[in-house]
């Protein structure tokens, strides 16, 4: 397979786009190639994903719950002082007078684990960022929300989109 050494850390924005433009009901074989790369673990997400998905009674909720144990992965001490650190770098990374959890320096921490921490496969993995936020010269000049893609560069972990998730995995419906 084209990303076999290939590890997708996802943001919930991927997940949520996915269910709204390629809906479980009507694509389910996209779904399940999703799953395969989970029990592969070739594809995570961290707990605060689930957490900004739980609060919803729909497809990718029960999605969500049905695939916990293979999908998402709880908080370490390491994606702790990552997160410190992200927050104090880019502190425009979440929204402060949200009363939730908020997953983006998150995701980006369990990337940063997943790539500088101990290999768990003999084959080393790539660990990449998959986001629908994007980073446009207009974004950057209005100096509004930092976004994902922005951290993710200041530390050197590539972010791609769900598509291009997609066609690196080589999958065709």
């Amino acid at each position: 397979m084209p990303g076999d050494a290939t590890l997708y850390v996802v943001d919930t924005s991927s997940l949520i786009e996915m269910k709204w433009y390629y809906p479980i009901s009507i694509f389910e074989s996209l779904w399940m190639k999703c799953e395969t790369l989970m029990h592969n673990s070739r594809m995570c997400a961290p707990v605060a994903v689930f957490d900004e998905l739980n609060h919803k009674d729909d497809e990718l909720t029960a999605w969500a719950r049905g695939n916990y144990k293979y999908l998402f992965q709880e908080c370490t001490d390491f994606q702790v002082e990552m997160v410190h650190e992200i927050l104090s770098k880019f502190p425009k990374l979440i929204d402060p007078n949200r009363e939730t959890e908020q997953a983006d320096p998150f995701v980006v921490a369990l990337g940063l684990e997943r790539r500088d921490g101990p290999q768990k496969s003999l084959v080393p993995l790539e660990v990449v960022v998959v986001t629908q936020e994007r980073s446009t010269p207009e974004r950057r000049t209005a100096k509004k929300k930092v976004i994902i893609p922005e951290v993710c560069r200041h530390y050197n972990l590539p972010c791609i989109t769900l598509i291009n998730m997609i066609a690196r995995e080589g999958w065709k419906f």
